[in-house]
């Protein structure tokens, strides 16, 4: 049977013998489910451009043939210069493709791969530049539906391109992509597109956010090895607040926020809208109206304050209620366990006038009491001793393996311990898992201690300086549990967010935290 590298060099041969005419077909770029893009010469104009192809096993299927031809089509008719140009669309005997510009420069997701995190100033152009975009097209009627990075190109100039209508839906158009069919990618679904809800322009901006979020945090709000596990997250769960340092990267943060509402009226209504948060200004070139970033780097929007609103996430928040009360009642075992022992106390000193009434009753009576006070002291010390097994004991998960019904997951993750109600000048003890490495990989941890405050006070400069701490680490094994004390200091009363980021030698970043309460002493 032919490998994969045979299938590929006939396929181009295919390619070349059909478009030999007027492109000579010089190098494959890319491929995937739907599409193998060629960078190709354009005998005619002399210049190189990108050639889109439907893979040739697919030319056969007349709705993927319609799609492919659809995306073209789409993408012909909005001229902006934050939209890929194309230049012919066509076909060839077998080869349906399409022509489009040939961009020099990376994909977004090539840049995040390479750098892990963008500045704040930096992704304020991107934004603003992708939300161009984006508007201009949902101002035609067209909703991209698949915001991601992997379709957000840089050109040579740094500049922002938007490509890949392959499910953008038109206002006209409701067969191949009707309500109650979800497509797109799940780690950028808006709420409404996970539920195969109706979308419009308020769908792109809640994807824009995502991608936002992921350019300032290093990783996508919501992940899962399950993609229904992650529609579900976009659904119901609150957008956890990454580690922010910086007063801009707080300021962006909370425009973020506002473009991943759950319910499309409280996110921006508009691009417009949003680029006016960003503080972008409006400009014209050649191919029509877009904008810039603007150049003091600051934002136009002040942040709302975070009250209380209405949201279609009450259930999950109910069930992370739930889930919080359950680990603050753990936390709380040492509590327990000196209650119990003072219930003992308290008891043996009550013993005599116990015995003093009872006397009468008979010697049974001493003989119980004595029993009753060593089975309470029995108790106490299981506390003592489950409290002292589950802090040193890793939380990692365990999968089933041949002669081992509970092997610990090579999987890399970080799990945190929750924290529970905390006086104010207490230390802060920060227990927490790194699973999966091997034994002795060397990886370096960051924990942060975050205020959760309204964005009215982090815009006006008024915020509670983070708490962190940064630690050179190795792994015991796939389970490493480890455990570190913060010197909080007399930190104000109120809600905070504890990150813990752990990345290992080969650059990859996991990020987990939980909330907890800071009360007044």
């Amino acid at each position: 049977m032919p490998d994969a590298l045979d299938v590929g060099g006939r396929e181009i041969d295919v390619v070349r013998a059909a478009l030999e005419g007027d492109y000579e077909i010089l190098e494959e770029l890319g491929r995937g489910g739907m599409a193998v893009v060629y960078r190709a010469r354009e005998r005619e104009l002399d210049r190189d451009v990108a050639v889109k192809v439907l893979p040739l096993p697919l030319a056969f299927d007349a709705e993927l043939v319609e799609r492919f031809q659809r995306e073209a089509k789409t993408a012909a008719q909005l001229e902006h210069p934050n939209i890929i140009p194309i230049y012919r669309v066509g076909r060839a005997g077998r080869v349906t493709y399409f022509v489009m510009k040939y961009l020099r420069g990376d994909s977004l997701a090539g840049l995040l791969r390479a750098r892990g995190r963008l500045p704040a100033p930096e992704l304020r152009r991107i934004l603003i530049e992708t939300a161009s975009a984006l508007g201009y097209a949902a101002r035609r009627g067209v909703v991209h539906r698949d915001v991601k990075p992997d379709n957000i190109m840089l050109d040579e100039d740094g500049r922002c391109v938007v490509t890949d209508f392959g499910i953008a839906r038109s206002a006209s158009d409701s067969t191949l992509t009707a309500t109650g069919v979800s497509l797109g990618t799940p780690r950028y679904m808006s709420p409404e597109q996970a539920r195969a809800k109706g979308v419009d322009g308020r769908s792109d901006i809640y994807s824009l956010g995502v991608v936002g979020y992921q350019c300032l945090a290093g990783d996508v709000p919501f992940d899962a090895d399950d993609p229904v596990a992650i529609l579900m997250s976009h659904v119901g769960t609150p957008v956890p607040r990454p580690v922010l340092e910086t007063p801009e990267e707080r300021e962006l943060f909370a425009v973020i926020e506002r473009m991943m509402a759950k319910r499309p009226e409280e996110r921006f209504q508009s691009a417009d809208e949003l680029i006016a948060a960003l503080g972008g200004e409006r400009t014209r070139t050649g191919r029509g109206a877009a904008y810039v970033a603007p150049r003091s780097g600051g934002t136009a929007y002040p942040a709302p304050d975070a009250g209380p609103r209405p949201s279609a996430a009450l259930d999950g928040a109910l069930d992370a209620a739930v889930d919080a009360g359950i680990q603050l009642v753990r936390r709380q075992r040492p509590k327990i366990a000196a209650g119990v022992a003072a219930a003992i106390r308290f008891a043996d000193a009550q013993r005599p006038l116990v015995l003093a009434r009872a006397r009468a009753a008979s010697a049974i009576g001493r003989r119980s009491w004595r029993a009753i006070v060593a089975v309470l002291a029995l108790l106490a010390g299981i506390y003592a001793v489950r409290r002292t097994v589950l802090a040193h004991r890793s939380r990692c998960p365990r999968v089933a393996v041949a002669g081992d019904s509970a092997a610990p997951s090579s999987a890399f993750s970080v799990l945190v311990d929750a924290v529970g109600a905390r006086e104010s000048g207490d230390d802060l003890d920060v227990y927490y898992d790194v699973c999966g490495l091997e034994r002795g990989t060397g990886f370096r941890t960051r924990v942060a201690v975050v205020k959760n405050e309204s964005g009215l006070r982090r815009l006006l400069g008024h915020s509670v300086d983070p708490v962190t701490a940064r630690f050179d680490e190795s792994a015991d094994g796939v389970a490493t549990r480890l455990h570190h004390t913060l010197e909080l200091g007399d930190v104000p009363p109120g809600s905070y967010s504890l990150s813990v980021v752990v990345t290992d030698e080969r650059g990859r970043r996991r990020e987990r935290g939980v909330e907890f309460v800071v009360r007044e002493r």
